[in-house]
């Protein structure tokens, strides 16, 4: 009767629906077509024109409140965009096919959550390479 109780216990584990993720939503500043955020960085929802080219840059905050340096950034941003390479320290993704709101997540998402400073920009020619 043990061993049912244990296997019955990771099915009920699995069945349990996801927690959702906090949803950041943000408009890019006028000035300079970006977005700035620090604290619990989990999905950022904005509006993109179409023919539009993101990029993101996402630094971590360590536990001892300093930014993690770029060589140990665990996490990349992640959009339903193709990755455009640029020489830029931001992930370039684009051209944006429809003028609609995109969603930007992280990956791994294991360590969703930490705190870190994010910039998100955008612009209608692509970045330069």
């Amino acid at each position: 009767m043990g061993a049912i109780g244990l296997l019955l216990a990771p099915a009920q584990a699995q069945d349990e629906p996801a927690q959702p993720a906090p949803i950041q939503n943000f408009k890019l500043g006028r000035t300079d077509g970006c977005f700035r955020y620090i604290g619990d960085a989990v999905e950022f929802v904005g509006h993109f024109k179409a023919g539009s080219y993101i990029g993101i840059s996402m630094i971590t905050i360590g536990p001892d409140g300093f930014p993690t340096p770029a060589a140990d950034e665990e996490r990349a941003p992640a959009m339903d965009l193709p990755e455009w390479n640029s020489a830029s320290p931001y992930f370039w993704f684009g051209p944006t096919t429809t003028s609609r709101d995109y969603s930007i997540t992280f990956v791994p998402r294991a360590v969703w959550g930490s705190a870190a400073i994010v910039t998100i920009c955008g612009r209608q020619t692509p970045p330069g390479s």
